[in-house]
């Protein structure tokens, strides 16, 4: 046996790819949902890495981690080296099937696009469907769905993505400058609704002390709607955090009060399929693929405050 090959048996490829992941997605817990594991074990593992290797990967800031020289480097290495592995790996195998997947345009383009390179290099091949409207999955329509909102009901199991607060948006022009809008310049709208949630209006309202009255809103079909009303300077729109990150960064909507609404019963985005179909091997990768590009979005929050 070559030095090399002898080498190679001795190492913690275990290790090593936990601590790969948490580097691409500067997160332990998105880097340990990507691979199957729990944020502690991941962690364990790369504090025994750093351990073997003698100097430290990550500096362990308040609430992130951030890679060292050395780890920057060693991440850097194994980047390459697992993607030819999955490149060699997937070039060996039969392909593994396709799969036709319902989600919003929205959702479609920020999270299945980007995903559609890696699955293709695994054999697996994504029929995007990018529609507002609610598939039928139990009658065949898709193999999987993914829906916002609550838990789905009936026989098809769902599996929740990503839990986010809603938040109240609009465009900058309408604070002025200003931090937020008092409750009554919220009242005076115009207020943008979707019909999944048609009431929500009226429950913050009456939580930030707006006596009850008759509210005059326009109702949308979904929130991409409301919010490209709400950029357009058309009113005050609602939405997931999560959804409307990109936009929040990039200037073209403002959080318009501090508070976040909808904890408690948790707005989700929903990850459906048929029993028989859940299982799928493809089915399942897809899934955590998804649950570790949200998660590495700060789209799991729980609770309320």
């Amino acid at each position: 046996m070559s030095p090399v090959h002898a080498s190679l048996g001795g190492l913690p490829l275990l290790a090593l790819r936990a601590f790969e992941a948490a580097a691409r997605h500067g997160s332990f817990q998105a880097g340990a949902a990507e691979i199957g594991l729990t944020p502690s074990a991941v962690s364990h593992h790369v504090r025994q890495l750093e351990a073997s290797l003698g100097v430290a990967l990550f500096d362990r800031l308040h609430r992130r981690v951030a890679l060292t020289e050395a780890g920057r480097t060693l991440a850097d290495a194994l980047g390459e080296g697992f993607r030819r592995i999955a490149v060699a790996y997937a070039a060996a195998q039969a392909p593994r099937g396709r799969l036709v997947v319902s989600a919003t345009p929205s959702f479609a383009a920020r999270w299945l696009v980007p995903a559609m390179a890696t699955l293709r290099a695994e054999g697996i091949d994504l029929d995007i469907e990018g529609t507002a409207a609610a598939a039928d999955i139990e009658g065949g329509a898709c193999d999987v769905a993914i829906r916002l909102g609550p838990r789905p009901s009936g026989r098809l199991v769902a599996e929740a993505l990503a839990t986010s607060p809603l938040v109240l948006v609009a465009a900058p022009a309408r604070l002025a400058g200003r931090a937020a809008l008092a409750p009554d310049e919220i009242v005076a709208g115009p207020l943008l609704s979707i019909t999944l949630a048609p009431r929500f209006w009226a429950e913050v309202l009456q939580r930030l002390g707006v006596p009850p009255q008759p509210l005059r809103d326009v109702r949308l079909d979904s929130f991409d709607a409301a919010l490209q009303a709400a950029e357009a300077g058309h009113g005050l729109a609602y939405a997931p955090e999560i959804v409307v990150a990109d936009r929040l960064a990039a200037g073209t909507l403002v959080a318009i009060h501090p508070r976040r609404f909808g904890r408690r019963r948790g707005w989700s985005y929903w990850f459906v399929a048929r029993p028989e179909v859940a299982q799928r091997p493809p089915v399942r990768r897809l899934k955590a693929l998804l649950i570790a590009s949200l998660a590495s979005a700060g789209g799991q929050e729980a609770g309320e405050r």
